[in-house]
């Protein structure tokens, strides 16, 4: 077996093994943010696509009562390359990139 073709099977086997249908993950995606996937699907796992949940939380805003725990999203396909990247600031914010105190300065603003 060529070595290419054993690192792919290698990457094959692993992934089949972390990413097993009814299994939560999870991963800090930020300091403050984390995201948890529930697997449904590993149909397409070999072209690097599963069908999964998606909940994205700010752990500190929910600890301290400031917003309320995200809901697992609808199924939908993700790239496992791509699942874990995180497009707001380092340290968190809100799962759609923006920050509570921009919230609440546009609620004083009305």
């Amino acid at each position: 077996m060529k070595m290419k073709n054993f690192l792919f099977y290698v990457r094959d086997w692993y992934r089949r093994r972390a990413y097993r249908p009814g299994k939560v993950i999870s991963h800090f995606i930020a300091h403050d943010v984390c995201r948890k996937i529930k697997i449904i699907s590993i149909e397409r796992i070999d072209e690097g696509l599963i069908v999964g949940q998606v909940q994205t939380n700010n752990i500190l805003y929910v600890s301290k009562g400031l917003v309320e725990e995200q809901k697992f999203s609808e199924p939908m396909t993700l790239d496992i390359e791509t699942m874990w990247k995180w497009s707001g600031r380092t340290w968190g914010g809100l799962p759609d990139g923006t920050s509570i105190v921009d919230h609440i300065l546009e609620k004083n603003a009305d």
